[in-house]
């Protein structure tokens, strides 16, 4: 069962915490804990459950979609795209950027709503057992928001106290002092929480230690420091050797609608709800319908194609984001289940009007319920444009991409799958019920080999491989294993890359690698000749600058006007 949490939300915002101001320093904190609500255990309760809100207004959205996996090396400008200064770093990517403009003021919303909860702990009205779990939950929620919020703009506002109204100063803390404070949390979260799966959606200490991990590895390739990357690797282990996680034999099956409650996915670490009930699933607005809505933006506009209309299966054609073909060439479809588990490349007429032959224009043999497109990375071969003729659709490598591999079609493209949901009312429905998957086990195989690539390539180098024969076609395994001197730190990013497309890592991944920049260059023809090294962190909001009385002391980030 799923706990509910989005009825604390108002809650939330009638205590102020929607101030465009309340991210900016610390002071004015009395007033928000003081209020007599509050001082109920209904009301702790409810200050914890409204801590979890925030991550509601990150994951399955469609702006952090943009700034986690666009103006990488995997993922290009869709035809319908609506942040291209994301994507490609356009010369007016700066602080009035919409979505780096919102979410600056979500995440510090949330995380201010976290400081309010922890504020409130312990209390002598709850039990010794709640107030020790409470704590742990809240904690790691506050590492949460803070790693997202330090890996997206560096060295700016630490806050770790509630507060209240307008602040018209604000001071940059160094990520250092952000690392201090998220390792701090975790490592209570750590040892509050029970050693268990979530399967309701609240934090356990699986959830903790899988995203220490994956914080220790973030920081340890950013400063080289050895401890950390032990401790990545020692946590990774410990997740992955609890047995209650199990890598899925079918990766297409690990996608499926059936399997789409992370509470009872055997590859799911981390996740955050959604429901069935659209009026539960807001963030920091509960008027609003807010589920899951990944489904919407890779999908291709297929609704204007021979033999095609809209309908549930098939979803609704948002078209933000289009693979690059750097990332469609990262996989041997012939033995890596991933790539037809990823991604759709074959589409059926659906068009009930088209029962006989004749009726679709230019392609005489078509009736409902046979082959309409089909996609190919390859240039198609003359036997299969043969086989087509009249039958079907063809687009192939050569009709959607140049040369250079930048898109000739941004409306029609081999499109990411992973989040569809067929189980939706009606074709138009924006919201799913799919929770979204944060960290899978699958990522903890990853992070550990990567952790011990230096220390333990043996042990790396099983992990990957452990990890590979999974993802293999049934027959396919041994031809799956990699070597030790196919082992680095490229390696280790393309099977990331393969593993993980889409799931809002792939920035930061190259960002913590210290490749993003190298990466666009060679992959992204979009944003190649824009990207410069301060593109390794985001602007800061102009919201923020403007509100600000010290302008002198608290600046832009380094490079953005």
């Amino acid at each position: 069962m799923k706990f509910k949490y989005i009825a604390t939300v108002l809650l939330a915002s009638a205590l102020g915490l929607t101030s465009c101001q309340d991210f900016l320093e610390e002071t004015n904190k009395s007033g928000l804990t003081e209020d007599p609500f509050y001082k109920t255990e209904l009301g702790i309760t409810s200050a914890v459950n409204s801590a979890y809100s925030g991550t509601r207004l990150w994951y399955g959205k469609e702006a952090p979609f943009g700034i986690s996996e666009t103006g990488t090396d995997l993922f290009l400008r869709g035809g319908d795209n609506k942040a291209n200064q994301l994507s490609d770093y356009t010369v007016d990517l700066n602080g009035a950027q919409t979505n780096l403009k919102d979410y600056w003021a979500h995440l510090y919303k949330a995380l201010n709503a976290t400081n309010t909860a922890i504020a409130l702990l312990p209390s002598p009205l709850l039990s010794d057992a709640l107030n020790t779990q409470y704590m742990g939950e809240v904690k790691f929620l506050r590492a949460l928001y803070l790693s997202l919020i330090v890996e997206t703009w560096g060295g700016v506002v630490l806050n770790t106290e509630p507060t209240a109204g307008a602040v018209t100063t604000a001071k940059r803390s160094s990520e250092e002092d952000f690392y201090k404070v998220i390792f701090a949390d975790l490592d209570v979260a750590i040892q509050n929480l029970a050693p268990k799966k979530s399967t309701d959606g609240r934090i356990t200490q699986d959830v903790a230690k899988a995203f220490k991990a994956r914080m220790a590895l973030t920081r340890a390739s950013q400063t080289d420091n050895a401890g950390l990357y032990a401790e990545a690797a020692t946590l990774a282990k410990e997740i992955i050797g609890s047995g209650r996680y199990a890598l899925f034999s079918d990766y297409n099956a690990l996608w499926d609608m059936k399997n789409s409650e992370g509470g009872t996915n055997s590859e799911v670490v981390y996740y955050v709800n959604y429901t069935n009930d659209d009026t539960m699933n807001g963030d920091y607005d509960a008027s609003a319908g807010k589920g899951n809505s990944g489904h919407l933006y890779f999908v291709m506009v297929y609704d204007k194609q021979p033999g095609m209309i809209r309908s549930i299966n098939y979803g609704r054609p948002y078209q933000r984001f289009m693979p690059s073909l750097h990332l469609l060439n990262l996989y041997d479809e012939t033995k890596d289940q991933r790539y037809h588990g990823s991604f759709q490349t074959v589409w059926f007429a659906n068009d009930p009007s088209k029962a006989t032959p004749g009726g679709v224009n230019g392609y005489p043999q078509m009736v409902t319920g046979d082959t309409s497109m089909v996609f190919l990375k390859t240039a198609a071969t003359p036997a299969q444009k043969a086989r087509a003729a009249g039958r079907y659709k063809i687009f192939d490598v050569n009709e959607m991409y140049r040369p250079d591999s930048s898109p000739l079609l941004r409306s029609q493209f081999i499109q990411l799958k992973k989040f569809m949901d067929p189980t939706r009312l009606t074709a138009n429905q924006e919201w799913s019920s799919r929770d979204a998957f944060v960290i899978r086990i699958a990522e903890l195989y990853l992070i550990a080999a990567e952790a011990m690539l230096k220390t333990n390539p043996g042990e790396s180098l099983q992990l990957i491989n452990t990890l590979r024969t999974a993802r293999a076609i049934p027959g396919k395994e041994a031809e799956m294993l990699v070597t030790q001197s196919d082992l680095n730190i490229d390696f280790i990013l393309e099977e990331r890359a393969r593993e993980l497309a889409g799931e809002q890592i792939r920035w930061y991944d190259l960002k913590r690698t210290g490749k993003l920049v190298e990466y666009v260059q060679k992959y992204n023809p979009d944003a190649k000749d824009n990207i410069k090294a301060h593109h390794r962190v985001r602007p800061i909001s102009q919201v923020q600058l403007d509100a600000i009385s010290n302008k002198e002391e608290f600046k832009q980030n380094e490079g953005y006007n």
